[in-house]
């Protein structure tokens, strides 16, 4: 079926283009090929990203070529300099929004070659180009609409309800088993891997439904409790275990609590399901713990509550459109790392820049056509991880075989075509096997690239012309341009995988010491998008202890807001801010011994002050919270000692990315 849908929006782009007489018809087609999505969420959120994206990318480039009209090494300096600041957005930002800045970048590059001989007809020309990228935009949205009643929200829904499990499952099995084992472990580390996915899926569900648009709150907030969830998991998981001493008999009221959830029930009827766990997080609420392992066992039994009922609710959202609408107000970009941008940016740079230099010093035809496909090489594949390089080689081998099965169509098959249909029957035979085969296993991005170039190549212009040296010029330009992007990811690899988890591991280091010693001034919901954030970013190869260390320093972060909110008296405040200080500069051992101090001084401090003050710290659970927060702290020093204690040196960080 995707087949299908990818001819008929490169039909539709091409019938509408023809009909308006524009002069490049094959750019709406090709729009419409890239555009185009296996589901209508999808597509959607990225026809609206994309248009966004070329209009920024036109507007940059009309205002260049108006600057240096007659300026041709200055314009292309701002070429690769505006190519190199989307490859930086491009791995800095996110899902869609990265396809807007790579957009831009590639638009300018199209206009900047299209005009460059003559810059008067620059403002003409974005015109164009920005109404044939707007009709195959949509042609791809409307065949989408038409044949597609979307499916986007049904499986972010399953995917939920997956995760509910996962997560009840895994926290009631240590519950009862007391100790976490590895299979424990990777079973936490596997809902953690899953939040990266997460974010896409729900631009995907909000792109087909403005009713899910209107809730994104709710879709985020529920992303938000399964964090917490987690962070929940790992508190009890540190403290739960054979060197405690937490009560049996809580243990045990916990899990009949726990055991009233029927998560099966997820399915059949969300509502009383969220119903259900909000019941017996009132009855985990009224439990009175008086220590503080007690007291994070209960609170981390809460919180998976919260998390699995607010699951509920976006199941239930995402299926029946019931709920009420949520405030949610994300916090500003969230950057995890930002090596792998600047390193994007400046081999994107590189990249267009040498293109375009042995465009200007050969003297080639097409040499813009290179200039702008080096651009599509780099900048599409640029934030793909350790998997940059090999999808380059895929997408420069889809290109090579496209221009030689382009060539036979181009001489032995198009010259005989005389109408419209006929040239739609023609892409037809190409575009749906091609369009099936991309939605494979075996190297879908050649062709992905085969289903981008074929237009291009095939000439499909207004009117067609048939030039065989413009063919194997256009050719070369499609070929050199793909294989400029698979040599310079080459020269200037990505940051490892090893590298990228010990830089997530060590960046969250440095941060946390600044966060403990004041030297930043960052919200706790700040905090945990940062670290959320890190733990998406984590790849496959990291390791167990990796995994567990950012989820560490997570809880780590709550504890510390927990403690500066708790503690505004004079005394203790002194001595937590002199521990802090010292936890800052990886002064474990003194560090260890002011917290122990500051659980003492509270200690005696909960016992005075009025009867009616000390009885309303009891009943509110004040003063064991405390205790709580300082157990979490004190733990991590005792299990990530070597973690907390190292120095982390910035600059050797930096350096060691390129050994």
């Amino acid at each position: 079926m995707f087949g299908v849908r990818l001819w008929a929006s490169a039909s539709l782009a091409l019938f509408i283009a023809y009909y308006l007489e524009l002069e490049s018809p094959f750019w709406a087609a090709t729009t419409a090929v890239i555009v185009c999505q296996p589901s209508l969420g999808a597509s959607l959120q990225k026809a609206r990203f994309r248009a966004v994206g070329t209009l920024v990318g036109a507007v940059v480039m009309v205002m260049l070529l108006a600057t240096f009209p007659q300026d041709r090494n200055t314009m292309i300096l701002c070429l690769a300099l505006w190519c190199g600041l989307c490859g930086f957005m491009v791995t800095l930002l996110r899902n869609f929004a990265a396809y807007a800045a790579a957009l831009a970048g590639i638009t300018a590059a199209i206009i900047f070659a299209d005009s460059l001989s003559d810059p008067t007809t620059a403002f003409h020309l974005a015109i164009l180009r920005v109404s044939e990228i707007g009709i195959g935009i949509g042609a791809a949205g409307l065949v989408l609409i038409l044949t597609d009643f979307g499916g986007s929200g049904r499986q972010l829904a399953a995917t939920f309800s997956g995760l509910a499990r996962q997560t009840l499952a895994g926290f009631t099995e240590l519950l009862a088993h007391g100790l976490e084992t590895e299979e424990m472990r990777a079973s936490r580390r596997d809902v953690e891997r899953s939040l990266g996915g997460l974010d896409a899926a729900i631009d995907a569900a909000i792109g087909e439904s403005s009713h899910l648009r209107s809730h994104i709150g709710n879709l985020r907030a529920t992303v938000a409790g399964l964090i917490e969830a987690l962070v929940a998991w790992r508190n009890v998981s540190a403290h739960l275990d054979a060197k405690r001493e937490a009560s049996a008999a809580l243990t045990h009221e916990l899990l009949r609590l726990l055991g009233q959830i029927d998560i099966d029930a997820i399915d059949r009827d969300p509502q009383a399901l969220s119903l259900a766990c909000r019941n017996v997080v009132a009855q985990i609420q009224s439990i009175r713990t008086l220590d503080p392992t007690s007291c994070i066992v209960a609170d981390s039994a809460r919180d998976v509550a919260i998390g699995i009922a607010g699951i509920a609710d976006a199941v239930l959202l995402l299926r029946n459109y019931v709920g009420k609408r949520v405030a949610w107000r994300a916090p500003s970009l969230v950057v995890a790392d930002p090596l792998p941008a600047v390193l994007n940016g400046v081999r994107v740079f590189a990249a267009v820049l040498a293109t375009a230099v042995f465009w200007v010093v050969t003297q080639w035809p097409v040499g813009d056509f290179a200039v702008v496909f080096a651009a599509i090489g780099t900048l599409i594949f640029g934030a793909r991880g350790d998997q940059a390089r090999l999808l380059a080689q895929d997408y420069a081998l889809g290109a090579a075989l496209m221009s030689v099965l382009a060539g036979i169509v181009y001489f032995g098959v198009l010259p005989a075509l005389t109408s419209f249909p006929a040239l739609i029957a023609l892409l037809a035979v190409l575009l749906v096997p091609l369009g099936m085969l991309q939605l494979g296993s075996w190297h879908g991005v050649a062709f992905l690239a085969m289903c981008i170039t074929c237009l291009p190549l095939l000439g499909v212009a207004n009117p067609i012309a048939y030039d065989a040296a413009n063919y194997f010029n256009l050719a070369m330009a499609i070929l050199a341009g793909s294989t400029v992007g698979m040599v310079f990811l080459a020269i200037m690899p990505v940051v490892g995988p090893q590298m990228r988890a010990r830089r997530l591991v060590g960046l969250s280091v440095r941060d946390l010491r600044k966060l403990a010693g004041g030297r930043w001034t960052i919200s706790r919901k700040r905090w945990t998008a940062l670290l959320s954030r890190r733990i998406e970013a984590l790849p496959p190869q990291a390791s167990l202890e990796q995994a567990g260390g950012l989820m560490a320093l997570l809880a780590l972060g709550h504890a510390i807001f927990h403690l500066t909110d708790s503690l505004p008296d004079a005394p203790a405040r002194r001595l937590l801010l002199q521990a802090l200080g010292q936890f800052a500069m990886g002064r474990l051992d003194d560090a260890r011994g002011s917290f122990e101090a500051l659980g003492r001084l509270t200690d005696r401090d909960a016992g005075t002050g009025t009867e009616a003050e000390v009885h309303a710290r009891e009943q509110g659970r004040d003063q064991v919270h405390l205790r709580a927060a300082l157990a979490v702290i004190l733990d991590a020093i005792d299990s990530h000692a070597a973690l907390l204690g190292a120095p982390v040196d910035a600059r050797e960080l930096l350096l060691s990315s390129f050994r």
